[in-house]
């Protein structure tokens, strides 16, 4: 694993593989640089690794932790998975988390429920109760594998920059684009289609999982 071990954060991305931060909460992360963290659970390869490097600067945010988990097969073991993000949880002790829809692809369904499971609350008091679960919206995929209760029921409203600034991060990453019409190539589009339905320029969907105010 490789971390930043600085202060603690408000908002935590936890992202099945490089490029489903971006593709998520692009947005969100150009929105609130300094306050936010992305984990990638999959082991990149070189390019892939230089390709999120990129992206996050783009983005601005500073703090990223690698857990380096076999792609496509992060949820071999969830006993040991959890454990990984509870250790980074426990270290930037996030304000809010925020989870991938659990839709087609078996990784981001162990990284829903992985963090589902590191968002419980426990019997000790050394284990970080993360205050608001979020679960964000990954458009390259629109099939669910088995029905949820959640719903898109949270907007954060982005300003235009933030959103170039969004499908920028992920013209970086240049070996997962997809040719023709793809909805990963139409961010700015879906994010101003889903703004105009709520009386703003832009926006990013969420599902709340709960929150305490």
């Amino acid at each position: 694993m490789t971390s930043d071990q600085g202060s603690s954060i408000r908002r935590l991305v936890v992202a099945p593989h490089c490029d489903d931060e971006v593709l998520g909460c692009g947005g969100l992360l150009a929105k609130y640089a300094p306050e936010c963290g992305v984990v990638v659970l999959a082991r990149p390869d070189p390019l892939r690794h230089k390709e999120f490097e990129e992206a996050r600067e783009c983005l601005g945010y500073s703090r990223s932790w690698l857990l380096n988990l076999t792609d496509g097969a992060v949820g071999a073991d969830m006993t040991v998975l959890v454990g990984m993000i509870d250790h980074v949880i426990d270290t930037c002790r996030p304000e809010e988390i925020y989870l991938p829809f659990p839709s087609l692809h078996q990784d981001h369904v162990a990284a829903y429920e992985a963090g589902m499971r590191a968002s419980r609350m426990a019997m000790g008091t050394r284990h970080w109760f993360t205050p608001t679960v979020m679960v964000y919206d990954v458009a390259a995929y629109d099939l669910t594998l088995y029905p949820s209760n959640l719903r898109w029921n949270h907007f954060e409203s982005l300003t235009e920059d933030q959103v170039d600034r969004k499908a920028e991060a992920f013209a970086c990453y240049q070996s997962q684009v997809a040719s023709g019409p793809h909805a990963c190539n139409e961010l700015k589009a879906t994010a101003r289609s889903l703004g105009s339905q709520r009386q703003t320029a832009f926006a990013e969907q969420y599902a709340l999982v709960r929150t305490i105010r």
